[in-house]
């Protein structure tokens, strides 16, 4: 494995071949955006339970989404890295 400097857009650039895994997972971020649109959609189905907890759910990720951007810390990211 290697560090490229300026990426995988440099790299292309300078007409280096790309491969391409047909069979790749999708790429971390996606992973995160599809795990907390997933957790506020479960919360506000929930939430039609009229149950506070359930609405607390899609505060919390929001709440997180924020503090990600903030500190650049993502939690989600951070567990979905150590699954397989």
């Amino acid at each position: 494995m290697s560090d490229l400097e300026g990426g995988l857009p440099s790299w292309q650039q300078a007409g280096y071949p790309v491969h391409r895994l047909a069979n790749a997972p999708l790429p971390l971020m996606r992973q995160v955006q599809i795990s907390a649109g997933g957790l506020v959609l479960l919360g506000l189905g929930l939430s039609q339970a009229n149950q506070l907890s359930r609405i607390q759910a899609g505060a919390t990720v929001g709440a997180g989404l924020v503090f990600a951007g903030i500190t650049g810390f993502c939690g989600i990211a951070q567990l979905l890295a150590l699954m397989p």
